[in-house]
C-alpha cells in the first residue's frame, strides 16, 4: 500500500473518530497514563504508527532522557538513594531545567497547576529536532538523542523499511 494519511486508515481500519489510534483505538487520554496497554490491531501497522502515537512515544522518551540525565551523576536510576544523592539529583534536575531555559526557552519537568507537567508534545519535539544542545545540556550521548529521533521520524515515515539494509 503506498503513504495514506490518517483518515484513510481511520476508515480501512473502522475506527470511527480521527482523536483515536487506528492502530489500537486508544485516545489521547489513554496514552497519557503510563501503564496504559491496549490490543493493537497488527494488521494496522502496514500504515506506519499514527501520528498520536508517535506524538506520545516521543514524551515518554524525552522524560527518560530527562530522568535519566537527572541520576547520571550518582549512577543510579532505580536503586535506593541517600540523602546525599538525592540532594544530587534534585540539584541536578535544577540546573538543568534552568539551562533548557536559559539557552532554548523551553520549560522541561515543570509541574502546572492542575493539570501536569510541561513535558508535551511541543516541548519533546524541540528537545530532539537540536540533540547537540539536548547533549549539551543533559550529559546523554548525542548518538542516542539522535538516533531515537531518527527511530521515531522512521517509524512514523509509513515508508516500507528493510532493517537489514538500513545503515
Amino acid at each position: 500500500m503506498t503513504m495514506v494519511d490518517g483518515k484513510v486508515c481511520n476508515a480501512t481500519t473502522g475506527t470511527k473518530s480521527t482523536s483515536r489510534c487506528y492502530m489500537c483505538g486508544a485516545t489521547s487520554k489513554d496514552f497519557n497514563q503510563l501503564d496504559f496497554e491496549n490490543q493493537i490491531n497488527h494488521e494496522a501497522t502496514e500504515f506506519g504508527l499514527s501520528v498520536a502515537r508517535i506524538h506520545v512515544e516521543r514524551i515518554h522518551l524525552f522524560k527518560s532522557i530527562l530522568h535519566l540525565a537527572y541520576k547520571l551523576p550518582v549512577k543510579k536510576y532505580r536503586e535506593r538513594k541517600t540523602e546525599t544523592e538525592k540532594y544530587i539529583v534534585k540539584e541536578r534536575k535544577l540546573e538543568i531545567q534552568k539551562r533548557f531555559c536559559n539557552e532554548t526557552g523551553l520549560l522541561v519537568d515543570i509541574s502546572k497547576a492542575n493539570f501536569g507537567y510541561t513535558n508535551d508534545g511541543n516541548t519533546s519535539r524541540r528537545f530532539f529536532e537540536d540533540p547537540k544542545v539536548a547533549f549539551e545540556i543533559t550529559g546523554i550521548s548525542y548518538d542516542l538523542i539522535y538516533k531515537l529521533e531518527v527511530i521515531l521520524k522512521t517509524i512514523s515515515s509509513r515508508y516500507l523499511i528493510d532493517p537489514e539494509n538500513t545503515h
